[in-house]
């Protein structure tokens, strides 16, 4: 297995967090780091007989996680236990077509088990691997993407990273993001998840199989309907089959000579000089976070920028942006470059920022390493207002840009436009220039009104004056005579 990507010496000279950083930073080793699954472990052609029983057949048992009142998470119309069923009675037809294994399912129906009564039928059939079936959610519904949860400590996180590497890939090609093959400890210091907890108890490998978030835009089309969730089951199936070297004549497959993919013999063929007694887990934050100014198109309401970011311990998965300083952020995106089985990340990228009109942002990027640790880089500012080109007021004439009475940034070309605001950032836009403008014509208008009103009123009132006055005189001159 490859280790964790070293951070290349690529920050860029100039001003701002490259030049703040770089004479620190590359003079500092990059440090190699393990993987989470970076364990002993048998070759791939020891690794099925290391399951069975005396060269007799492989036990396997499927757990359709959830049932009963335990109905797991209810999210767009979807209930996570009828969903695990689904597939894993699918899973169970594909995988019970392979020779060399007995299947075995601990519920086929809406039956509530616990945790502790799962791992023991599995320890009743002696199996020799258990695999618990899953859809995911998050609390915030912003996470996307597939994961294997396996042991905390060897041998079984060797087996649970094993088989990750071996259905992930294909999970891949679907076109789901992958977040990896990772483990979680309680605050006892053990598994936190109760049912790998229960069967590492009895001695029986055991893995978590979270398929992809029902809760998210870009993972759910995959799972809405019972015949995806079957797939699901199928292609762990097949996986299942080329973890366990299982082949089947029904449906032409030969695992017999282990894995063709070259990334998975490294995985089957660890160095056992490289033994670490437990699976790694990352609880800092990534190391670097910078944004640096690349270009801006004021008119196109767009910015480009450079991003620096590395951690030495995990990959980085995702990343999401702030126009407003950090007190909002944009929906979490991919990482770019990351492959969470490898470890590999972009260290630098440049991207690309919709801005909505009438704002001056202030962009602060924020990192995601594989076990959700966040940093935040620096705020970049010193823009002017995005707008785009303003209406000519008559022909060939259009209105100055010194009319809006705005910050003009010195790169650009034409700072003036309408500012209607849009996307996720729309509530802390500025105010929009028309309705100021409306307002104020308004304004002129009813003064214009007022002032033709006063002289209006000016006149009548002296001509008023000047008929009394010559009243006066008239009678006056009729007394005299």
């Amino acid at each position: 297995m490859r280790s964790f990507r070293r951070i290349q010496n690529r920050f860029p000279t100039g001003t701002g967090f490259s030049h703040l950083f770089m004479n620190i930073f590359i003079k500092i080793p990059a440090m190699l780091v393990l993987l989470t699954g970076l364990l002993v472990s048998p070759p791939f052609s020891a690794a099925a007989s290391d399951f069975g029983q005396g060269g007799g057949e492989i036990v396997v048992v499927i757990d359709p996680g959830h049932g009963g009142d335990n109905e797991g998470t209810k999210e767009n119309g979807f209930c996570e236990k009828e969903m695990t069923l689904v597939t894993a009675l699918a899973l169970y037809e594909r995988l019970s077509q392979y020779e060399g294994v007995t299947v075995y399912l601990t519920r086929v129906d809406d039956t509530k088990l616990s945790l502790a009564q799962r791992a023991a039928f599995a320890k009743a059939v002696e199996a020799d691997f258990l695999f618990s079936i899953h859809y995911n959610a998050s609390e915030n519904h912003e996470l996307f993407g597939s994961e294997v949860w396996v042991p905390l400590e060897a041998p079984y996180n060797v087996y649970g990273y094993q088989f990750g590497c071996t259905l992930l890939p294909a999970l891949r090609e679907k076109g789901l993001f992958i977040r990896g093959v990772k483990t979680r400890r309680n605050d006892r210091g053990t598994d936190y998840y109760g049912i790998i907890r229960e069967s590492v108890a009895l001695d029986i490998p055991a893995v978590i199989i979270e398929h992809c978030h029902v809760d998210e835009v870009r993972d759910y089309p995959y799972c809405d309907s019972p015949e995806k969730q079957q797939d699901f089951g199928y292609e762990d199936a097949d996986a299942i089959a080329r973890f366990l070297g299982l082949s089947s004549s029904s449906l032409g497959i030969d695992n017999s000579g282990g894995p063709k993919d070259p990334f998975l013999q490294e995985v089957y063929a660890f160095d056992t000089s490289k033994v670490v007694a437990s699976t790694l887990i990352d609880t800092t934050a990534p190391e670097i976070c910078g944004v640096e100014h690349v270009s801006e198109d004021y008119e196109g309401l767009r910015a480009t920028i450079q991003v620096t970011a590395a951690d030495y311990d995990s990959p980085l998965m995702y990343y999401d942006y702030s126009l407003d300083g950090g007190t909002t952020y944009s929906p979490r995106q991919p990482w770019p470059g990351c492959d969470t089985l490898t470890g590999e990340y972009q260290d630098v990228f440049q991207v690309t920022l919709d801005i909505p009109e009438g704002v001056i942002p202030s962009i602060r990027i924020r990192a995601y390493n594989q076990y959700e640790a966040t940093a935040e880089s620096n705020i970049l500012d010193g823009y002017g207002v995005f707008r785009r080109p303003e209406t000519v007021t008559s022909p060939g004439e259009p209105e100055s840009a010194e009319a809006w009475g705005s910050a003009v940034h010195p790169d650009s070309p034409d700072p003036s436009a309408s500012t209607e605001v849009h996307g996720w950032l729309g509530a802390h836009g500025e105010t929009q220039p028309e309705e100021e403008e409306e307002k104020n014509l308004r304004m002129r208008d009813f003064l214009l009104v007022s002032l033709l009103a006063a002289a209006v009123l000016v006149a009548l009132t002296l001509v008023v004056q000047i008929l009394q006055s010559a009243r006066r005189r008239r009678n006056r001159y009729n007394r005299k005579r």
